[in-house]
């Protein structure tokens, strides 16, 4: 159901936890465990299956599991020294005891396990420990099975034993990679942000030194005239201070206009900057507007627009966001608010109040993990 937020007065302007890279990262976890397990499940099924001597399931079925208890609880972790010691050694045995009977070809999946967990934290050098932990599989096998005196499948004993492992290996390896690669993407996706935020932040310090820089440089020359001339020359100097005062005056309303952010305000110039942050940011962004202008009210709409990026930009973390405009309406859509924090922000409290003195209606609608800000003016207001 739509939740509508009620109309901001007031409230934390904070951003809050990255939700959404919190939900895809649980959802990339989930499926993982998922995978591990059905893979787990049907690797004790198949040595149960195949054994030929059944009590070498009392050293592999431990083995195995003392290996998944691992893998499930220092996955996102350095593992506990005493855990990976005591998996590797019940690891090393069981393929020792399966190897000397010829009786399970997935008596390595133990300690495959366990190599795959340790290497995939190292920090260097993973490609190298892995090809080397295939390997030491492959040799420990095959020097256990040629201590049994039994010359005769030793080879397929090798190779089935080889695979198993070697599979286990990369795999756990390359997935602990990729989770390391969306770790690295999400701090270049908030360098992004933040990049976006600091380019905001400058183009607010150039509106404000446009506005301001020449008319201070000539308050300063008018009022140098008025005190070089306040003793010799008075009517002057009246008309000098009542120009720094029209000045100062005027300074002050164009100040006001820049807080509000509606001095000479242009919808096109801030529908390229938006659609250019969001981009930088790695945002997909949709844009559907109208042959109409907003008209009279194009200051107001620039300036919800601007007001919506930058919360978009700081409060939120969405994969997509559409823009819509028309002559009456605009409309901001992205999918990656917060679902926990819905306080309202005091920026948009302000903005409802302006949009609300010149006839128009702001509404922010939540459904969800989808925001949606929306300014309209009705027709007979404009």
């Amino acid at each position: 159901m739509t939740r509508r937020d009620p109309s901001p007065h007031g409230g934390k302007d904070t951003a809050p936890a990255p939700e959404a890279s919190v939900a895809a990262r649980q959802t990339i976890r989930q499926r993982e465990i998922r995978s591990f397990v059905i893979s787990i499940v049907v690797m004790a099924g198949a040595g149960l299956v195949t054994t030929t001597v059944w009590w070498t399931a009392l050293v592999a079925i431990p083995s195995l599991a003392l290996s998944t208890a691992l893998l499930f609880r220092d996955w996102d972790r350095p593992p506990n020294p005493l855990l990976l010691a005591g998996s590797g050694l019940l690891g090393v045995l069981a393929l020792v005891v399966t190897s000397l009977t010829y009786s399970n070809f997935t008596g390595s999946t133990g300690l495959a396990i366990t190599a795959g967990v340790w290497i995939a934290h190292r920090p260097r050098d993973r490609l190298v420990l892995t090809l080397l932990a295939c390997l030491g599989i492959a040799a420990l096998t095959w020097a256990t099975a040629l201590l049994s005196g039994n010359s005769g499948g030793v080879y397929q004993l090798v190779v089935m034993m080889s695979i198993t492992g070697s599979v286990w290996i990369v795999a756990l390896v390359e997935s602990h990679t990729q989770d390391r690669l969306f770790d690295l993407l999400e701090r270049e996706k908030d360098h992004e942000r933040e990049l976006s935020i600091l380019r905001e932040r400058n183009r607010f310090a150039a509106d404000l030194h446009d506005i301001q820089g020449h008319t201070l440089h000539v308050i300063k020359l008018k009022a140098a005239v008025a005190a070089k001339l306040q003793h010799t020359d008075p009517e002057r100097t009246r008309q000098e201070l009542e120009v720094i005062q029209r000045l100062v005056a005027d300074t002050i309303g164009q100040a006001r206009q820049l807080a509000n952010s509606t001095h000479a305000l242009v919808f096109s110039t801030e529908l390229s900057n938006a659609v250019e942050l969001f981009r930088a940011a790695g945002i997909t962004t949709r844009v559907d507007r109208t042959e109409d202008d907003p008209g009279p009210h194009e200051a107001h709409f620039a300036l919800a627009l601007r007001e919506a990026t930058t919360n978009v930009l700081r409060h939120a973390r969405p994969g997509e966001v559409t823009i819509t405009s028309s002559a009456d309406t605009l409309s901001v859509r992205n999918d990656g608010a917060d679902i926990k924090d819905a306080a309202p922000l005091r920026g948009l409290a302000t903005l409802a109040d302006r949009v609300r003195a010149v006839g128009g209606t702001l509404t922010a609608d939540r459904d969800g993990g989808v925001h949606t800000l929306t300014v309209t003016f009705p027709t007979e207001a404009r």
